[in-house]
């Protein structure tokens, strides 16, 4: 089994839609190497980028988030997740929903998160690290 990692919504536009076809090899990588997690807030942002951002058919977008499914693991955004969210906001300065994003990381216990976004490098309650993968791709065996 591979190591858990926890995938931001970054990293799932750049499998769909780039023109930076480095990121889009490096970003279907990291699904292939990982033991995958997304949340329900991910696959809401997903929906909200490609409906206003990148206008897609619904269909397409439909096709795209159950493929994300068929190969991650997908938690719920829940009360407990809110509210350790909100601890996570308070004490590491991040936004709200950025703090949301790390809290269904850490409830699901991954070694690390993997964001373009968010603080390279950093650990987060000694057990989550914090990488931007398209900074370092050795991370991917590459």
């Amino acid at each position: 089994m591979n190591v858990r990692a926890f995938i931001d919504t970054n990293v799932f536009i750049y499998i769909q839609r780039t023109d930076d076809l480095l990121k889009k090899r490096l970003a279907e990588q990291v699904v292939n190497h990982f033991d995958c997690v997304a949340s329900t807030q991910v696959l809401n942002e997903i929906c909200n980028i490609f409906t206003k951002k990148y206008p897609t058919p619904r269909q397409d977008i439909a096709l795209f988030l159950q493929d994300i499914k068929d190969n991650c693991a997908v938690c719920l955004v829940t009360e407990d997740t809110i509210n350790a969210a909100l601890m996570i906001h308070e004490r590491w300065q991040y936004s709200y929903y950025d703090a949301l994003i790390v809290a269904s990381a850490l409830a699901k216990d991954c070694a690390y998160l993997i964001s373009e976004d968010l603080q390279d490098g950093q650990i987060i309650d000694g057990r989550l690290q914090i990488v931007n993968v398209f900074q370092h791709p050795e991370l991917l065996g590459t």
